[in-house]
């Protein structure tokens, strides 16, 4: 075997030391990778995509020469590198550590967007816990404040409102299980907060499908009505406007 080659396979097992770890519960941490301290080679690496060489080589470098006319440029390439392999953990160190240090470096607009990406591919389905999708949001928004003319920025706004929508969803599933839980303050705190917060999403019909339930089981007939006429004006689907629709027939028939 030749150098080359072993120094690679002695990289390669580090890196899939550290995914196992991450797989165990444990916090993804950085470990030396024994690379050379050149941002030169470390970029001819990374555009060859040879992603485990060049890892090695910019984290090297970023170490030793932290505050350098090239630091950004390899805190830049060394994310990409990892976000290449997927590790996104070790990804979002790398820009959040640009977009902090070097704030007026000329990758500080696509590490803030790389950075939004990392949470947003980390981002669970709405059932799951949504710290990352709420993370994800954020970012997402700090980046169209600063830069609403990059070239990203229409996308940035697209997963916006994809995550909203998601959100939405969350806060509706909250708001059912606490009506199946007879807890119906619980359920209107999270039913009122989608419809309030995600105006735009068909989730906020839904919420209003639901907490006319809470209104009426509260004993509000009035507003459970009102609610269910507000309905009609949503983004909801024709199924949800067909159940709204039905149930206010309901309602009025029994006054």
């Amino acid at each position: 075997m030749t150098r080359r080659a072993a120094r690679r396979l002695g990289i390669l097992g580090l890196l899939a030391t550290i995914l196992l770890g991450a797989g165990c519960g444990g916090p993804l941490q950085e470990v030396g990778v024994g690379g050379v301290a050149s941002y030169e080679r470390g970029k001819q690496a990374f555009e060859r995509e040879d992603w485990v060489d060049a890892i090695a080589d910019l984290k090297a470098y970023v170490e030793q020469y932290p505050g350098t006319e090239n630091t950004d440029d390899a805190l830049f390439y060394l994310g990409e590198s990892y976000f290449r392999i997927k590790d996104y953990v070790l990804a979002a160190a790398q820009y959040d550590r640009l977009t902090r240090d070097f704030p007026t470096s000329p990758y500080h607009p696509d590490a803030l967007y790389q950075l939004a990406r990392t949470d947003d591919l980390q981002s669970r389905q709405a059932a799951l816990d949504q710290t990352e999708t709420l993370r994800a949001l954020s970012r997402y928004r700090d980046f169209i404040q600063l830069y609403p003319e990059h070239p990203k920025a229409g996308e940035a706004r697209k997963r916006l409102e994809f995550l909203n929508d998601r959100l939405a969803e969350k806060r509706v599933r909250n708001g059912r299980l606490y009506i199946k839980l007879k807890q119906y303050d619980a359920a209107t705190h999270y039913l009122e907060r989608a419809i309030s917060e995600h105006p735009d999403s068909r989730w906020a019909c839904e919420a209003r499908l639901y907490l006319s339930q809470v209104l009426e089981k509260l004993g509000d007939r009035k507003a459970a009505a009102d609610t269910l006429r507000a309905v009609e004006s949503c983004p909801a689907t024709a199924e949800t406007k067909r159940k709204a629709l039905r149930r206010l027939q309901e309602l009025e028939r029994r006054d």
